[in-house]
């Protein structure tokens, strides 16, 4: 006799499947293990040989034997009870086999107690008794009633078990994400703690050292390393460039027509370049330039805040801040340096330059040369200088400049003017005025400088 089964059913969902409360007789019970039921009645089946096998109210394991079901009371395998089945077909999902033992609940059903006995392949051996012992005529519809009402009751009790099981994992999976993400913020924050905090002691280092170098150079002290790197090959270099611009006529006609095409190129920004060396040099300013080069404020301000100050002061040019800025014209950079005085170490000069483009770019540098060639016998001197178009690397190292006020530049900046180069002293980079420049300079033709800069 083969019954109608329910959709998939899981082993262990089944396990916790019962019968309603309040039935008048055994009811169905999957308990720890998923072959164990218990008859709270005692319960006819018919034996292999027809005959009447009564199995008492108690706890029993159940058992395949061919196509018999083997009743096992307690763990007393002598008092097995074998009774009769009927093979059948399910289309639960098991992992295991499992049984269920039901009672009939409708009226013309009451007397009957179904076990079924599912297995993995989709088999099933499914053995009717009664409680009163008699095997009516319609016991096979009641039976066969009351095991797909059980099947029912036990698809639903799955499915209902199914979604709250789907759920708590649905739960459980936002809980571990929520703490995943919680372990992971942790994680990048102490991160970003030490980040900074390494950052922030690099930055106290930077600072210490530059505080250090700038006091040693301001103080007139030579610094040792710096001197023993730079002096003898910048002097080297010197010799090299004056000599060339002396006695090597082509060299000299090139570099001069270049410096010349370049000055005429830029000669509308010479006067606001001229009034801010004027304004540099004037003693009256120098609080101004403190605020700006002090050690302090050198070592610890910003390229922003040397801007805000620049303009404060007033030593900004007017060209620099206009609003067509960055439209119109190209990209440039205007180089601030002061020159401490000549007792730095014999025959060198140092000092510190601060380069800005008036948009929130530039850098600090410190640098040292040979001793140059000057008409101010004062501690320290200032310069200004526009670069129409280097890169921001280019301050950072060697560079060579040539002082110029006599010949054809002369003649379109009125005045002594500074040329700056790269170290081939092929490439001009940009021009800048000092103290004293257009207002009785000594002339002074191709007096070469060679210096070394570094980058705070």
């Amino acid at each position: 006799m083969t019954f109608p089964q329910p959709k998939q059913l899981l082993y262990s969902l089944l396990a916790c499947v019962s019968l309603q409360a309040g039935l008048p007789f055994a009811h169905a019970s999957v308990p720890d293990e998923t072959t164990t039921i218990t008859l709270d009645k005692a319960v006819h089946f018919l034996g292999t040989d027809g005959s009447d096998v009564v199995a008492n109210p108690g706890e029993y394991s159940v058992e395949t034997a061919q196509e018999w079901l083997r009743l096992i009371p307690g763990t007393q395998r002598r008092d097995a009870l074998l009774i009769e089945s009927q093979k059948g077909t399910h289309e639960v999902g098991v992992e295991v086999p499992i049984v269920i033992s039901t009672p009939g609940t409708e009226p013309d059903a009451l007397d009957v107690h179904v076990v079924q006995y599912l297995n993995p392949d989709g088999t099933s051996l499914v053995a009717t008794g009664t409680y009163s012992g008699i095997q009516s005529r319609g016991l096979f519809d009641a039976a066969k009633k009351a095991a797909a009402q059980a099947r029912a009751r036990a698809e639903a009790a799955r499915r209902a078990a199914a979604a709250k099981a789907a759920a708590a994992a649905a739960k459980a999976k936002q809980v571990a994400e929520a703490a995943r993400m919680a372990a992971l913020k942790a994680k990048q924050e102490a991160e970003r703690i030490a980040k900074e905090a390494a950052a922030q002691a690099t930055q106290l280092a930077k600072i210490a050292a530059c505080k250090a170098t700038v006091g040693a150079l301001k103080a007139g002290k030579a610094v040792a390393t710096f001197m023993q790197q730079v002096i003898p090959t910048a002097k080297q270099r010197k010799t090299s460039a004056d000599n060339s611009f002396k006695h090597d006529a082509n060299f000299r006609d090139q570099l001069l027509s270049q410096i010349t095409n370049k000055l005429q190129a830029h000669q509308q920004k010479v006067p606001e370049l001229k009034r801010i060396a004027i304004a540099m040099n004037n003693p009256q300013n120098r609080a101004k330039l403190d605020a700006i080069f002090g050690t302090d404020q050198f070592c610890t301000d910003s390229i922003g805040e040397m801007q805000r100050k620049l303009i404060q002061a007033g030593l900004a040019p007017n060209f620099a801040l206009i609003q067509s800025r960055g439209v119109d014209d190209p990209h440039f950079y205007i180089g601030y340096q002061i020159t401490l005085g000549g007792g730095v170490a014999a025959g060198a000069q140092a000092g510190l330059m601060g380069v800005v483009d008036f948009h929130g770019n530039g850098g600090k540098y410190w640098f040292i040369g040979p001793q140059a060639i000057t008409n101010a016998a004062v501690g320290l001197t200032a310069e200004v200088a526009f670069y129409p178009s280097v890169p921001l690397s280019s301050f950072d190292g060697w560079g060579a400049g040539v002082g110029i006020s006599a010949g054809p530049p002369s003649k379109i900046v009125s005045g002594a003017v500074d040329v700056m180069l790269d170290e081939t002293v092929k490439k001009f980079q940009g021009f800048g005025f000092g103290p004293g420049v257009g207002v009785g300079l000594s002339p002074v033709d191709g007096a070469f400088s060679y210096t070394h800069s570094w980058k705070y």
